[in-house]
């Protein structure tokens, strides 16, 4: 039995990396702004881990998740808040995809910090009116398209053609009903289910992920607990099953700090409740904004950031 804080119920049990705390100096005079998402490079013979930080640009953490490296970005850029970055391949190389929540805009970027381009406000009718906000949380690459969730702004779901750098279509939009399904009251991040060939869309206020195609065709709803708020949700295989990891902005009993799920990938049923402040003492993580899977060397982590004050931190899976 290890001797190590524990929290999470077998076969999910996992233990805090205090060593893994490893960034630069200029990131930690800026940690607490963290409010951000992870992109894992899982490509064989990768597994590099980025992310953005306000005030410094963006990181990139080395596979074995010991070192972490800044990445220049262009003076204009190195203050924004990249809610969201996600890693794919689109025209034979790899890019990054920064959702820029405060900026109406998504940008596309080397894995070095090279800008290749921008991708400004839609102009869809449901954005013709100058008052509706464009501040997107999220993006999933779909082939040479990519989808992008507008959580901050009028929740909808938009897609883009990254070959002509045009707006496509847009589903979705915001809804206070939580009765009222294919809508959102907060799409504020979602991932390709592990079939392939659908989102998993958090809905934040409503504690529900709602399956939708990649055009906007809705086909379930799936609750986790009442008042836990997730913020997005990520997949893994292990032993021929699918897992998804959530991190919560809150806990269902309010003012309890917030849990990070594991659940069934089919069911969303909850598997595993982990909590990083009771259990194991993390004194920053009264909200996690952004859980995701990172295996290296037979070991299995998750890497994971509060929010509010922003932190970053890694559990390590036990047994």
């Amino acid at each position: 039995m290890s001797s190590r804080k524990q929290s999470g119920q077998a076969p999910f049990v996992f233990a805090h990396c205090e060593d893994l705390h490893s960034l630069p100096a200029k990131a930690l005079t800026v940690e607490e702004k963290l409010h951000g998402g992870f992109a894992v490079d899982k490509r064989p013979g990768y597994g590099q881990v980025y992310y953005g930080m306000p005030g410094c640009g963006l990181l990139r953490i080395s596979a074995d998740l010991t070192t972490q490296d800044l990445i220049e970005l262009p003076p204009d850029l190195t203050s924004v808040n990249f809610h969201s970055t996600k890693i794919g391949e689109f025209d034979g190389k790899m890019r990054l995809f920064l959702a820029a929540n405060s900026e109406a805009k998504v940008v596309v970027a080397s894995l070095d910090g090279d800008i290749d381009f921008i991708l400004p406000r839609p102009e869809f009718d449901e954005y013709q009116n100058a008052e509706t906000p464009f501040r997107p949380t999220d993006t999933v690459l779909n082939g040479n398209q990519l989808i992008v969730a507008d959580g901050y702004g009028a929740n909808y779901i938009s897609t883009a053609d990254l070959s002509t750098r045009q707006w496509q279509s847009t589903f979705g939009g915001k809804t206070e009903n939580s009765e009222e399904l294919g809508k959102f009251g907060t799409a504020h991040g979602m991932n390709r289910t592990p079939a392939g060939n659908q989102l998993a869309i958090a809905d934040r206020p409503h504690s529900r992920f709602e399956l939708t195609s990649f055009d906007g065709h809705f086909s379930g709803s799936y609750p986790i607990p009442a008042g836990s708020r997730p913020c997005g949700i990520d997949f893994i295989q292990r032993d021929n099953r699918w897992y998804a990891v959530v991190g919560s902005l809150d806990d269902p009993i309010k003012g309890r700090p917030a849990p990070i799920y594991i659940l069934d990938a089919v069911t969303y049923e909850v598997l595993s409740t982990i909590r990083p402040k009771e259990d194991l003492g993390i004194e920053r993580a009264d909200h996690l904004h952004n859980v995701v899977w990172h295996e290296h060397n037979g070991k299995l982590f998750l890497v994971c950031q509060s929010w509010n004050p922003g932190y970053y931190f890694a559990l390590e899976l036990l047994g």
